[in-house]
């Protein structure tokens, strides 16, 4: 089946950084809180949205560092507050507060200038307008006009990412017609509708470009749906909130991100990082040390992420354990210990033999780790497709959770 030229280029991206970003920010209680904990001073917030404008920059510069190819952000969550211009459509905007600027303007002039792509975040579910409630149609042309300003007044966009329609499964939401005028204006945008907590992996017959998984961690995905190839996505956050929330401890470790990454990539999808800044626009502490830490196993490892599409790329896995694996040319191996004294190292200087049976490749030349070179010792059989591999751990001082080594053939 052909596959189009967007979604196999979106394929490639690997992984990308969701920002969830707003009013509720400053209440550092998460993206739910007015509809959840009907905070009273929610409105007042406007009056106090002045963010630094370097922040946003440099989160977009951070994204960049640490091998992100696209960032999703928040222009309009389900509060109803619009990080752009609406041009006076609805007032409840950025430019109408303290800030008096377009946050999207420099979001995405900054995700030009480092060639990273902007995809645009908007919820379809409203808490704030009124013709959400009383004049569903009306709520939907408007809707419309304000997507249309995004497509046509901060140059070329990466995609648009719609939440919400869930809120109202049975309605007509006249998807056709918003979709339509996306894919004339932007001929490039990848259409992402999210289909929520309780319907991962399915289109329910839309003609959107991805699947998503929200929060997901599918071991298959089914990616022809409705006589069409579609890219997969799945999404995390850091703790148990996708917007600022400060007493939320609860987040992934390093290790727990690092294995997401790889396992995502295994089965098919891109992986969507979030973030939840401060109402001031940076991260805090936790938030910032596990991107950069995702950025120092990606300035290793980029190419294993970046070259593993679905689309023109089989998955190997071992016989005895799902997370040890090839996919295209890279083999990852999950959990090695380091090499060392017996007494320090418990164990981890002896090699794993990897069993691939079923493999049905070239003959290989050589294989090599990408953190330091070395070679890995192999036998193949191509007579019986057979695959055996001696994975060696890490040298003393190096752990980086998920081992790469490049195949050559």
């Amino acid at each position: 089946m052909k596959i189009e030229t967007k979604i196999c280029k979106f394929e490639k991206m690997g992984i990308g950084l969701f920002v969830h970003w707003g009013l509720y920010s400053k209440f550092a209680k998460g993206e739910w809180s007015q509809n959840i904990l009907n905070i009273p001073t929610y409105q007042a917030a406007f009056n106090e949205f002045n963010p630094k404008e370097e922040n946003i920059r440099s989160l977009v510069r951070l994204a960049k560092k640490c091998g992100f190819k696209y960032i999703v952000l928040t222009a309009k969550h389900h509060d109803g507050f619009y990080l752009f211009d609406t041009k006076n459509i609805n007032n409840f905007d950025s430019v109408h507060t303290p800030f008096h600027k377009d946050v999207i303007r420099i979001f995405t002039d900054e995700c030009h200038r480092q060639k990273i792509a902007p995809f645009i975040y908007y919820a379809t579910y409203d808490w704030n307008n009124a013709k959400y409630r009383d004049d569903f149609n009306g709520y939907l042309a408007e809707m419309r006009q304000l997507i249309k300003l995004l497509c046509t007044n901060y140059g070329e966009i990466g995609g648009f990412w719609f939440d919400g329609n869930w809120d109202k499964p049975h309605a007509d939401w006249q998807e056709d017609l918003l979709y339509q005028e996306i894919r004339q204006l932007q001929p490039n945008a990848i259409i992402t509708n999210n289909t929520g907590l309780e319907k991962q992996g399915v289109t329910e017959g839309r003609e959107v470009d991805v699947l998503t998984f929200e929060r997901g961690n599918p071991t298959a995905i089914k990616h022809v749906q409705n006589q069409r190839y579609l890219a997969a996505e799945t999404s995390l956050t850091l703790n148990k909130h996708w917007g600022n929330a400060q007493n939320d401890l609860n987040y992934l470790s390093g290790h727990q991100l690092i294995e997401q990454i790889c396992r995502t990539r295994k089965v098919g999808a891109n992986l969507l990082i979030n973030v939840g800044p401060e109402f001031d626009g940076s991260l805090n502490i936790h938030c910032r040390s596990l991107i950069e830490l995702v950025g120092q196993w990606m300035a290793i490892n980029h190419e294993a992420i970046y070259h593993t599409n679905n689309y023109e790329h089989s998955t190997y896995s071992t016989i005895s354990n799902d997370h040890d694996f090839i996919k295209g040319n890279y083999l990852f191996v999950d959990d090695l210990g380091n090499i060392g004294n017996s007494n320090v190292v418990l164990g981890g200087e002896q090699a794993r033999e990897l069993v691939f049976t079923n493999f049905a490749k070239q003959k290989i030349d050589h294989i090599a780790w990408l953190d330091n070179q070395k070679p890995l010792a192999f036998k193949q059989d191509q007579a019986a497709n057979t695959l055996k591999i001696a994975a060696d751990g890490f040298e003393y001082g190096t752990n980086l959770v998920e081992r790469v080594a490049k195949i050559y053939y």
